[in-house]
């Protein structure tokens, strides 16, 4: 476990100095975490700062990703409750399991026995969760939660910069979309001579009125303005 866990650390560090691609990084210490504990698969629950909910966008096997859309439509399991309460998560066996009936019954259909959610915490935050599965009831004991939380130690450095360059990201297009809607507030407010006030009730009518987002509207007149002065 100790040479695992050594790689795991070496593995962290190439992608702090930009040797390594955050996703392979993830990937590969879910592998490492699932050969430590002795698991079958593993993967990453990362709740996106964008608002599109939570995913696994980093795994071990495919069925990972299957499993885990279970309770995420559903909107609660395991993995949810590790990363939204930023506690260490077992069932011992989905057959027995009645927490999340939802997630219980895809893993069991799928042959999945027991599972080891762990949450990713930076700071007093819990922006994730290392989730472990196996085919055997009764897996994950003491000691394989012990060596886990050391991964999801290493694993939550990682998705610290996979938060903070989505938040980034976010942010970006959000004052990109701002941007837009204040220039298309200029331009009707120079056509119709009205106000900022007005010329924003115009856009949101429209909005509104055609069953479209703000900012496409926007978007869509300011382009068109842009190709009058053109021609």
């Amino acid at each position: 476990m100790e040479g695992r866990l050594a790689s795991a650390v070496l593995v962290v560090h190439a992608f702090i100095g930009g040797r390594r691609e955050l996703g392979d990084t993830l990937t590969e210490l879910s592998a490492l975490g699932v050969n430590a504990v002795d698991a079958d698969m593993a993967g990453v629950t990362l709740e996106e700062p964008s608002g599109r909910g939570p995913r696994t966008p980093f795994h071990t096997d495919e069925l990972v990703v299957i499993v885990d859309e279970a309770q995420y439509d559903a909107d609660r399991g395991p993995c949810l409750h590790a990363l939204r309460a930023g506690a260490t998560v077992t069932i011992v066996d989905t057959l027995d399991d009645d927490r999340w009936p939802e997630f219980a019954k895809e893993a069991a259909r799928h042959g999945i026995r027991s599972s080891l959610s762990l949450p990713l915490v930076v700071g007093d935050r819990s922006i994730g969760a290392l989730n472990f599965y196996s085919r055997q009831p009764n897996w994950f004991h003491d000691e394989a939660i012990t060596v886990g939380r050391l991964f999801a130690g290493q694993a939550a450095i990682v998705a610290a910069y996979y938060d903070r360059a989505e938040t980034a990201d976010h942010l970006r297009r959000a004052m990109e979309s701002r941007a837009t809607i204040e220039q298309a507030k200029g331009v009707i407010m120079a056509t119709a001579g009205c106000t900022a006030d007005e010329a924003f009730a115009i856009l949101r009518g429209q909005s509104q009125l055609e069953n479209r987002k703000l900012r496409d509207i926007a978007t869509e007149l300011v382009q068109h303005q842009q190709l009058r002065r053109r021609e």
